[in-house]
C-alpha cells in the first residue's frame, strides 16, 4: 500500500508541509496559490511522488530556490498570502494523500483544488493528518459519485 516505501513518507510529508509555509520567507510577496498549483505539477514533485532520495533529504529552503529556478528561469508571481498554518496544512495533507491513494500530484491538485482545501482546513486541521486525508477521500469519492 502506497505509492512508496513508507519509511519516506513522514520526511516528505513534512518537507512539503514546510516547504509550502516558508513560501513567504523564501519568496518575499509570493503568491502562494501560484506557488502551490505550479510545485504540484512540477518535475520535482513528480519525483517526489515516487521518493527520489536525492530530493527527499533536501530542506524546505532548498525545495523552494530548485523548484523556483529549475521549472519557473528563477522567477516567480507575486501576489496573495495566504493566512496562518493553512500552506502548511494543504502541503503535508497533499503528501499524505498522494502517498496513501498513489495519486499522483499533478492529478491531485485538479482533483483537490486549493479552495477546496481551505474550506475543509477549519474542520480537517484538529483531527489529525490520517483522520484527515480519509475525510477528504470520502469526500472526493462522493463528488466522483455525483458527477456520474
Amino acid at each position: 500500500m502506497g505509492a512508496y516505501h513508507e519509511i519516506y513518507v513522514g520526511q516528505i510529508q513534512r518537507t512539503q508541509g514546510k516547504v509550502f509555509l516558508y513560501i513567504q520567507d523564501e519568496l518575499p510577496g509570493a503568491d502562494v496559490k501560484w506557488f502551490i498549483e505550479k510545485y504540484m505539477r512540477s518535475d520535482i514533485r513528480r519525483l517526489l511522488d515516487s521518493a527520489n532520495p536525492k530530493l527527499a533529504a533536501k530542506p524546505a529552503p532548498e525545495l523552494i530556490h530548485a523548484f523556483i529556478n529549475r521549472e519557473c528561469g528563477g522567477e516567480y508571481q507575486r501576489g496573495e498570502e495566504w493566512w496562518g498554518f493553512l500552506p502548511q496544512w494543504v502541503g503535508e495533507i497533499y503528501s499524505l494523500y498522494q502517498w496513501k491513494y498513489e495519486v499522483p500530484s499533478a492529478q491531485l491538485i485538479e482533483l483537490l483544488p486549493l479552495s477546496d482545501m481551505e474550506r475543509m482546513y477549519i474542520p480537517g486541521h484538529q483531527m489529525g493528518w490520517e483522520a484527515a486525508v480519509n475525510k477528504i477521500h470520502n469526500v472526493v469519492l462522493a463528488k466522483a459519485a455525483y458527477t456520474q
